[in-house]
């Protein structure tokens, strides 16, 4: 009797096994290979959901092309699961094996990865440019992770989320001068001087409107090469002595835009005759070699403001016995001795 009960439980095992074959996979177990012929080829996705209500809802909210394939076209028999490269040989190159890697769930393909523990690393296959371009930037966008800025694949923010009109309400198409992965590297139409006036008008207002000369007629890429860059001055105009520095010119010449005006400071401590030599050695040398006492005053206390020259009465008392008229006596101011 006893093996007799024995006999029925092993052949009702058998039976349950049988019938439950397909949907039970262990982890472990090799997955089925794909028969000859489909055997779910009249199904349709609303029989899978009993089962897979997860996976139906997956593909039917889905908005890539996967949502409007029906089961059966991956599934052809029960448990099979095929590898993608069988409808995607070559999408990103011979050289992808592991596309789980970024698309976890091969039913929604189109979404994000999100896993913290994923680097940008897995970005480099499929994205080289920008991530060579991110990878050799100087700027801060090259410290950033990429999912920061595309928090789902294929998704592209826009650049006035973090940084706002950088540049003023006139100025929001921001891609046409700079790359978002290396925003510091400037682009641009170097003939069309109109595509730098839209960040920098307010030096163009300042300078070539305030006084019109002959360095507003030029286009900006003539001293401005590169983004950021300016040529120096004697490589265009030689310098008034052969010694000369790009820091020579700047003393004198302090807004390139507009180098008619002559800026230095009016304080004798900081501006010495020595400054004024260069471009004038005559007047500087006449006075030195005179034996006035001006020869031991420095140039900007007579030229406060280059170009201009105070009264002497600023200096000197004017009195009957010396009449008004200086030049009568002393031909120059710069040697006084009559």
């Amino acid at each position: 009797m006893k093996r007799i009960t024995y006999l029925v439980l092993v052949i009702g095992m058998i039976v349950c096994a049988t019938a439950l074959n397909g949907c039970i996979h262990p982890d472990d177990a090799e997955r089925a290979s794909p028969p000859d012929g489909g055997a779910y080829l009249n199904s349709t996705n609303i029989d899978c959901m009993d089962c897979h209500t997860v996976q139906y809802f997956t593909i039917k909210d889905g908005s890539g092309r996967h949502a409007h394939l029906n089961c059966t076209f991956c599934h052809i028999q029960h448990g099979y699961q095929p590898d993608c490269r069988t409808c995607h040989p070559d999408t990103h190159g011979t050289g992808i094996q592991g596309c789980g890697i970024c698309h976890p769930d091969p039913h929604a393909p189109e979404l994000r990865i999100n896993d913290s523990h994923i680097n940008d690393s897995i970005c480099q296959p499929c994205h080289l440019p920008q991530y060579d371009a991110i990878d050799k930037g100087t700027g801060r966008h090259s410290k950033l992770k990429c999912d920061l800025c595309h928090v789902q694949h294929g998704y592209l923010p826009s650049c006035e989320d973090c940084h706002g009109l950088f540049h003023g309400s006139d100025v929001t198409e921001c891609d046409d001068c700079h790359d978002p992965h290396v925003p510091e590297s400037i682009e641009f139409d170097y003939g069309n001087n109109s595509e730098c006036a839209r960040c920098h008008h307010t030096v163009i207002e300042e300078t070539f409107a305030r006084e019109h000369t002959k360095h507003a007629d030029l286009s900006c890429y003539m001293c401005h090469p590169l983004h950021a860059e300016t040529l120096m001055c004697i490589d265009c105009h030689p310098g008034h002595s052969t010694g000369m520095s790009m820091r020579d010119c700047r003393n004198c010449h302090r807004i390139g835009h507009v180098p008619t005006d002559i800026l230095y400071s009016p304080d004798s401590a900081e501006t010495k005759s020595g400054l004024c030599v260069d471009c004038h050695a005559k007047p500087f040398n006449t006075m030195y070699e005179s034996e006035s006492e001006h020869r031991y005053i420095e140039c900007v206390e007579c030229h406060p403001i280059h170009d201009t020259t105070i009264v002497c009465e600023v200096c000197h008392t004017m009195g009957p016995s010396h009449g008004t008229e200086c030049v009568a006596c002393h031909d120059s101011a710069h040697d006084t001795i009559p």
